[in-house]
């Protein structure tokens, strides 16, 4: 291995030469590179140097990051993969890549890379802890598995290969899936609150002068087929990403970003009848509606399929039911014993759908919702007269007070709070002038607006990219000779042409 070692640490050249290579150049030094790498046999990889060290203890995946990728690979392919634990040599060793690739390098071995966080995943569920002679001495669960000890590595894998997170690929499903697992709902937003805008794509619509390791407007230009840093994605891949990262928000109470993810779902591109992912996502999105902003919609998103919108709302009926009476009992400024008994009759029915727990927190936004709704009608009102009207125990001012000041606190409520006395029953409710349950000071607007100029122009930027790829699509190209030879012959373009062209999408196979 001693003669092998000099070409291993030969590329890239470090320290970096004053004038970087140029992408063409790059390019070609890092494919004769990986063409040495697999042409190598396992053994010379495993084998070590003289002085009996190991190939990774002297590689830095920072710098030789095909190297110690490939290395790694060897060892797990020697038949070590399965006497790896979580903690062992191996296991930790494959942390420190993921922790350290350099994000331009690995572009060129997408399948190897994709190979080391299959395995991160796949020992995290086993769960076999390597155990230390003081563990030894304990007693240790070791057939339950630990997703959770994944979580972070595959993060940092997605964040690290592209820090705008807007491209999907197969490891986002993976991660969110075992977010989901794992239970560690917060470790899944600095994903999940990164929009996706692409799927990988052609690198037949990639410009020819541009290569992997090029700087790219959008991240689409380095996932691509070729790269093969994505698994193959199917049209449930989507859906399930964005069912879980709903379940995510819901979990995280962040009601907003779950009715979003749910409607993705809904929307989704469909030939005929809903899949049961949608019929699933339809009733998550009426109970999310109620609990982000205390009623349903009149009718699904204008984009959904109207097929998929019958079926779903057909298997959706004690939802949509559930939902009728919310919305009907706090206009008529009922108290919630309409809506109890709604949810107990539905009892087997929330619960064989695993809908129960956010059944019962409609229950909560049912008051919540309706103490909000009295700023419609009074300017203030005491805590007395609110706790008679809205709590479960219209005696208990001191809850309903406190249940108020928690509603002031985190911005649900634009209203202030005037203690006349240490009695509870005394204080009074007094709703600010303005509507605007979230009102902003002028600070805060010019803050959210810039927030939603940058948003703003990032998804210009992605329609142009958009735009440009599909110019080049030859389905595309074709509609448009079709349309132009139709509009030469004095007859007007028909735009169903281009929606055919599109009907048999690899992405809608399994539908």
């Amino acid at each position: 291995m001693d003669p092998l070692l000099p070409q291993l640490l030969s590329f890239p050249p470090h320290p970096p030469p004053p004038v970087p290579l140029v992408d063409a150049a790059y390019d070609k030094e890092i494919k004769n590179l990986r063409k040495l790498l697999n042409d190598l046999p396992a053994s010379a990889l495993t084998a070590g140097v003289a002085n009996g060290g190991d190939l990774l203890d002297i590689l830095d995946p920072s710098i030789n990051t095909l190297p110690f990728l490939y290395v790694l690979l060897a060892h797990l392919n020697a038949g070590k993969q399965k006497q790896t634990t979580i903690g062992s040599p191996l296991w930790l060793k494959a942390l420190e890549f993921l922790n350290r690739f350099d994000s331009v390098q690995v572009r060129y071995v997408g399948t190897e890379f994709r190979r080391i966080t299959t395995f991160i995943k796949d020992v995290a569920i086993a769960g076999k802890r390597a155990r230390s002679r003081l563990q030894c001495s304990l007693e240790v669960n070791v057939d339950k598995g630990q997703p959770i000890v994944a979580v972070r590595p595959l993060r940092t894998a997605i964040l690290r290969l592209d820090p705008s997170s807007s491209c999907f690929t197969s490891t986002h499903l993976l991660f969110v899936r075992l977010c989901l697992e794992a239970r560690t709902f917060r470790a899944a937003k600095p994903v999940l609150d990164k929009r996706i805008y692409e799927l990988p794509s052609s690198a037949k619509t990639m410009p020819s002068n541009l290569f992997p390791c090029s700087q790219h407007d959008t991240s689409s230009g380095f996932i691509t087929d070729k790269t093969e840093l994505s698994d193959t994605i199917s049209y449930r891949d989507i859906l399930h990403y964005f069912l879980y990262g709903a379940m995510i928000y819901l979990a995280l109470k962040e009601w907003p970003r779950a009715v979003h993810f749910l409607e993705v779902v809904l929307t989704a591109p469909s030939r005929h009848h809903s899949t049961q992912l949608q019929v699933e996502a339809y009733k998550k999105w009426i109970l999310a509606n109620l609990l982000a902003y205390g009623e349903v919609p009149d009718s699904l998103p204008r984009t959904t399929n109207s097929q998929v919108a019958r079926h779903v709302r057909s298997l959706g009926r004690a939802y949509e039911a559930l939902g009728r009476v919310f919305k009907e009992e706090i206009s008529k400024e009922h108290d919630v014993r309409r809506l109890n008994a709604e949810v107990h009759v539905g009892h087997p029915k929330w619960s064989g759908d695993s809908n129960l727990s956010l059944v019962v927190q409609v229950l909560d936004a049912y008051r919540r919702f309706t103490i909000i709704k009295l700023e419609d009608t009074y300017a203030a009102l005491p805590i007395s007269e609110i706790g008679r009207r809205t709590s479960p125990n219209p005696n208990d001012h001191a809850e309903t007070a406190q249940y108020i000041t928690m509603m002031i606190s985190s911005g649900q409520l634009n209203a202030t709070m005037e203690q006349n006395g240490k009695d509870p029953r005394s204080w009074v409710l007094r709703f600010a002038a303005s509507s605007n349950t979230l009102a902003l000071s002028e600070q805060e607007r010019y803050q959210e607006l810039q927030r939603e100029t940058i948003k703003t122009a990032k998804l210009a930027e992605y329609v142009r990219e958009t735009s440009r790829k599909l110019s080049l699509n030859k389905d595309y190209i074709h509609w448009l000779k079709q349309k132009t030879a139709s509009g030469a012959s004095g007859h007007a373009g028909d735009d169903s042409l281009m929606q055919n062209q599109f009907d048999d999408e690899d992405l809608m196979g399994d539908v």
